[in-house]
């Protein structure tokens, strides 16, 4: 056995000092080989990591698989409405009276409504990601705490504990943070208790501060309303979801059955797992965005066609070059070679090529690392490659690449007759269709993908440029509270005065995404039960948003307040779009005055304005429905007069810096937030764009393969038709003809491609772009271009070959 084992190691040592000796004569073919498979592999790896990355979101916690968070569905006039908060009392009902709840955690997080100030005797910082957690958050998600005790950390009221990054910016250390006091909203006075570690990219929890439940008003007596809260439970390993949810039916009966007979909805709490947060419903707000899992459906795809392509260049070239090789086989096969010795001795050179490509991949994706990164937005762990799990993947790959690049070049070398393979007329492979398929092929990815680049890209631009409704240029938002409102008047008059703007507004939300849910009953002149959107606003909302007024008129002072008009039974003032108009079946003009009934209370319908945007364009405009509530307002909308921003910014910084000292000038251009609702597209795009890029690269390479191949195997013809007086161009004609046949051939495969492809991506955008014609001929040309200067240079070569001389070797 051993003696075996012995020669099976030198047969294979003599493989690869053979195949290292032809390599390294054939340097340009080592060199393309090492090349293509090199970028493929390089690209291959970085999306695996990229999908790994996204698919790990909220594993990193101890018993992860039993992490549920619930969720709120509501029922009302046979609409269904799904929320991911939950009321207050939720979470402490559930660890009293279900068994199979083992513990469970209540996250308040501020951000939705307003940012913090955080002041350590310094001046105030504004912070936008601060949230109330109670005492069992730490139970739930086990996150390394570096100072304090988790148990204790988050147990009595003015406690906080922060990230350890945070701990940086405000201390010189995490130690040197525990015991000291933060300044909340110049009020109230925080203890740090805790320093914990940042939390991951992958957990869809992103905080730097986490104050104490009990410091909320609702941590020391919860409620049943309203649903503002976050709740998750940990179940115990045994427990059956199908009871609990049983359980979970019969505890919203019993806590709010009497209230949905009362006001005619019904609610349910639905169980989500915690790690299908960050790919679940997009539809469900989250702490952090989400993403969709398409993307990663769609980015394994490319990973693999990539592959496929490097493999495809390397057939072809391996095939080309084989051309060159029939001596070397016929003079081993006379000597007595097998054709196993021969099929070995071709893979080895296949794997040797493909371990090469696979060492300088790594080394490229380290290099590439922040290029990647800064594509995708996020990091990548390239330390996962050498962990015991990436070794073998990685040795797989090798092997799985090196064995389908070589099989058929091994195959049809290693099966050449000796004196076919000797003579000068050979034809190698007579499946002239494979080499051939596996062109189209490589040519229907790259024009497939470069058309889903300009597919994406055309939605990206079209909702950048629709039409929203309202001016969004030259708009900014800062960041307002309850302290400031008496100093609102003067600020807004000052701001105007200055001349840097032309009108402001309080409003709840910034308008690009109203977050409001309220519901119409039926009562007054309206007979349907519905869900909307509720925006709370002052007066000036209309005309800084330039939204237009189609019946009615707009907000005055003179108007009621919310809170005034249902504390003393008065009609409230409501302006309504008309989706809320159409959903009540009026048409607009007879819809202003009516009365309806707005959360329990009676409004009337004060104008109709033309319906606009207020969410993503992945939703159709709903109904929405403006009321007068300063008490709910967060944001200060300004519209800034024309001329330089710069200009402008600095005035109202001045005017802001005076009147409101302690809150910090930070601004942002509702331009810019809008654009950043869809940067999951745009990456989708750019990803889109790259392998597209480097797909057309690798399809180059094996075109040239084939090229070279068919010139080699016409060289006589070629020669006898420029002694004849041929010139380049009719030479380039010959070749070329065959080679735009099977463009066209993939350029209608693509076509189709790309009509399933554009209705599929649209598909999850309520507002459609319309794909125009001409992206698909941009691409097929971008390709047969690239290719025909490929061939043409390849052409260029062999016509330049003496005809005298390429004859007489004949």
């Amino acid at each position: 056995m051993e003696f075996y084992f012995f020669l099976l190691l030198v047969m294979w040592k003599n493989y690869f000092k053979v195949s290292l000796r032809n390599l390294s004569k054939r340097k340009l073919y080592t060199g393309i080989n090492i090349l293509g498979l090199t970028i493929a592999i390089v690209s291959f790896m970085a999306i695996a990591l990229y999908i790994y990355h996204e698919w790990s979101y909220d594993k990193m916690y101890s018993g992860a698989d039993r992490i549920y968070k619930v969720n709120q569905e509501f029922l009302a006039g046979g609409e269904a409405q799904l929320v991911s908060t939950t009321p207050s009392s939720l979470v402490p009902a559930l660890l009293e009276e279900i068994p199979e709840v083992e513990t469970g955690t209540l996250i308040f997080d501020l951000s939705i409504f307003t940012s913090v100030l955080i002041n350590k005797g310094e001046g105030n910082q504004e912070e936008p990601r601060f949230a109330y957690a109670d005492e069992n958050f730490f139970k739930v998600f086990d996150l390394p705490m570096i100072s304090g005790d988790p148990a204790s950390a988050l147990s009595e009221a003015k406690q906080m504990v922060i990230t350890y990054s945070t701990a940086r910016r405000y201390f010189d250390s995490p130690e040197e943070a525990i015991g000291q006091i933060l300044v909340i909203n110049d009020a109230s006075e925080y203890t740090i208790t805790g320093v914990m570690a940042d939390f991951p990219s992958n957990s869809h929890l992103t905080f730097d501060f986490l104050a104490s439940f009990k410091s909320h008003g609702h941590g020391v007596n919860p409620q049943w309303s309203p649903s503002n809260y976050y709740s998750y439970i940990k179940i115990r390993p045994d427990a059956d979801l199908d009871i609990l949810s049983s359980k979970l039916d019969q505890l919203t009966e019993k806590y709010l059955g009497e209230a949905q007979k009362s006001y005619g909805f019904q609610s349910n709490f639905l169980l989500q797992p915690v790690v299908d947060i960050h790919l679940g419903d997009k539809q469900l707000q989250t702490i952090k965005p989400g993403s969709d899992i398409r993307y990663l459906y769609i980015f394994s795809v490319i990973a693999v066609l990539l592959i496929f392509i490097g493999i495809i260049n390397y057939v072809n070239l391996a095939t080309a070059e084989a051309t060159e090789r029939n001596k070397e086989v016929g003079l081993r096969k006379v000597m007595g070679a097998e054709r196993m010795q021969l099929f070995g001795q071709f893979i080895s050179e296949s794997f040797l090529l493909t371990l090469a490509a696979m060492v300088f991949s790594i080394i490229g994706l380290l290099l590439l690392m922040t290029t990647f990164e800064n594509i995708s937005g996020v990091p990548l762990r390239y330390d996962l490659l050498f962990s015991p799990g990436g070794i073998v993947s990685l040795i797989a790959l090798v092997l799985v690449v090196s064995g389908l690049s070589g099989m058929y070049p091994a195959l049809i070398l290693s099966g050449m007759e000796p004196l076919k393979a000797l003579g000068k007329n050979i034809k190698l492979g007579g499946n002239a269709w494979l080499r051939k398929g596996l062109v189209i092929f490589q040519f229907f990815v790259s024009i497939g993908l470069l058309i889903s680049t300009m597919i994406v890209k055309s939605q990206l631009d079209y909702m950048q440029s629709v039409n929203l409704g309202y001016e969004r240029e030259h708009l900014i938002s800062l960041t307002s509270n309850h302290k400031m409102h008496p100093i609102i008047p003067t600020l807004k008059n000052e701001m105007i005065r200055s001349g840097a703007a032309v009108s402001a507004a309080l409003a709840a939300d910034n308008p690009i995404h109203i977050k409001g849910g309220y519901s119409i009953k039926a009562g007054g002149d309206n007979d349907k039960d519905f869900s909307l959107t509720g925006y709370a606003v002052d007066h000036d909302v209309i005309k800084t948003l330039g939204v237009n007024i189609l019946a009615g008129n707009d907000f005055t002072d003179q108007d009621l307040d919310r809170n005034v008009a249902f504390e003393n039974e008065l009609e409230l003032p409501l302006i309504i779009n008309e989706s809320a108009v159409k959903e009540m079946g009026w048409v607009v003009e007879e819809a202003v005055g009516k009365k309806v009934n707005f959360g329990g209370y009676t409004a009337y319908i004060k104008a109709v304005v033309g319906d606009f945007y207020f969410n993503s364009l992945h939703h159709q405009v709903g109904p929405l429905a403006l009321f007068l509530d300063k008490g709910q307002t967060n944001v200060l909308l300004v519209k800034m007069s024309g001329g330089n921003p710069t200009e402008n910014l600095a005035q109202l910084e001045e005017i802001w810096k005076g009147l409101v000292p302690e809150r910090p000038f930070n601004y942002k251009f509702v331009d810019a937030e809008y654009g950043q609702m869809y940067r999951s597209e745009e990456r989708v795009a750019q990803i889109f764009g790259l392998f597209s890029g480097i797909a057309v690269l690798i399809a180059c390479m094996g075109l040239f393969g084939l090229v070279s191949y068919v010139a080699f195997r016409r060289t006589r013809e070629i020669s006898i038709r420029k002694v004849l007086g041929a010139n380049v161009m009719d030479i380039l004609k010959v070749l070329s003809a065959d080679f735009f046949i099977l463009l066209g051939l993939s350029a209608t495969l693509a076509i189709g491609f790309g009509i399933w492809f554009s209705k599929e991506w649209l598909s999850g955008f309520s507002n459609q772009a319309v794909i125009p014609v001409w992206i698909y001929f941009i691409a097929i040309g971008i390709v047969g271009l690239i290719a025909l200067l490929t061939i043409s240079y390849r052409t260029f070569k062999v016509y330049t070959q003496n005809p005298a001389q390429t004859l007489a070797d004949d």
